[in-house]
């Protein structure tokens, strides 16, 4: 299984899920069609899972995302939640903010109380 890949643009955010269970998204995510940025990043999770996995590690930082995007995301996790659920895999999501951005912060704590998987929300670190 190869990596996934992909740059960032000023609508969409980098991504970065490495077949060793290190899976990274951050920027920014306003994409005029947040289904078709995000399908292949769930069809390649999906694909990642198959191969049982012992740890997955998801690390998201997004100075903004809109609600399309947040569905989409929520859904991303949702398939690391069933994975964790089924496996017993060590799954884990560090969800970052930037300093005083009180509303992305927020969203993290919103997103954690809707999944059961450890998952931190934290100030980033720069």
């Amino acid at each position: 299984m190869n990596s996934l890949f992909v740059e960032g643009k000023q609508n969409t955010p980098t991504v970065a899920f490495s077949e060793c269970g290190v899976l990274s998204i951050s920027g920014r995510s306003i994409p005029e069609h947040p289904i078709k940025f995000y399908k292949p990043l769930e069809d390649w999770l999906n694909n990642f899972l198959t191969t049982s996995p012992i740890k997955v590690y998801l690390k998201v930082h997004l100075d903004y995302l809109n609600t399309h995007s947040t569905e989409c995301m929520l859904s991303i996790f949702k398939l690391l939640e069933t994975y964790h659920i089924v496996s017993k895999a060590d799954v884990s999501v560090l969800w970052n903010f930037d300093e005083d951005d009180e509303d992305m912060q927020t969203l993290g704590n919103d997103l954690k109380s809707l999944i059961n998987i450890p998952f931190k929300v934290e100030e980033a670190v720069n």
